[in-house]
């Protein structure tokens, strides 16, 4: 149903009034996202819920940009062949979504992502949410009890830098709107120590 239509409905004076009571979850949104079935039925599942993220403005990232660039450039046709490709490491993980291609490798830095991965977008998902307070309260915890503990205490600084950024990285995800990169200009971490293969030359 159209959110104008709830807005009247309910006698609200704007829809915006309405997203207030709007309790849905991200996958009742994204089931209300129309593709052509065609283009549905060549994506499969998981391209078609990357598409729908991107359509309905919740994806942001390299993947996006270079789906939107070709979309512009060549076409529909050509992005949505490019999303079949790629969209296979999309990852909804417990503090955000990632949407990176995984197609050869695994992310070494799998649900590290928190640390400053450029590919982190933000969600308004509860669960993302309760998870991160988790994270943040055990970082807290880590940071006070390397901070008290004497200064010649082997490895102290370390443990206070680390907890730290950490600290830090986690309170910017939560401060972030939905469907924004948390790190934008930050590491691809998906990169970050992985072996060459044979597939890189």
């Amino acid at each position: 149903m159209a959110d104008t239509i709830i807005t009247k409905r309910f006698n609200r004076r704007s829809v915006a009034q309405s997203y207030e009571y709007d309790h849905r979850s991200l996958a009742e949104e994204l089931d209300s996202i129309e593709l052509p079935p065609e283009v549905e039925a060549s994506l499969g599942s998981k391209a078609s819920t990357v598409a729908r993220l991107i359509k309905s403005g919740r994806a942001t990232g390299p993947m996006v940009s270079s789906f939107k660039r070709i979309q512009r450039e060549d076409g529909d046709e050509a992005a949505f062949e490019f999303l079949k490709a790629e969209s296979d490491g999309f990852h909804s993980t417990p503090y955000g979504h990632c949407i990176n291609s995984f197609t050869v490798d695994p992310c070494p830095k799998n649900l590290e992502c928190f640390a400053g991965c450029c590919h982190l977008t933000a969600t308004n998902l509860p669960e993302n949410r309760r998870h991160l307070e988790t994270l943040e309260g055990r970082l807290k915890a880590a940071l006070s009890e390397a901070q008290a503990r004497p200064t010649t205490s082997i490895g102290r600084q370390n443990q206070i830098s680390h907890a730290t950024i950490r600290l830090d990285a986690v309170r910017k995800l939560l401060d972030s709107p939905t469907g924004e990169r948390v790190f934008p200009d930050g590491p691809d971490l998906s990169l970050s120590n992985r072996q060459r293969s044979l597939f890189d030359d």
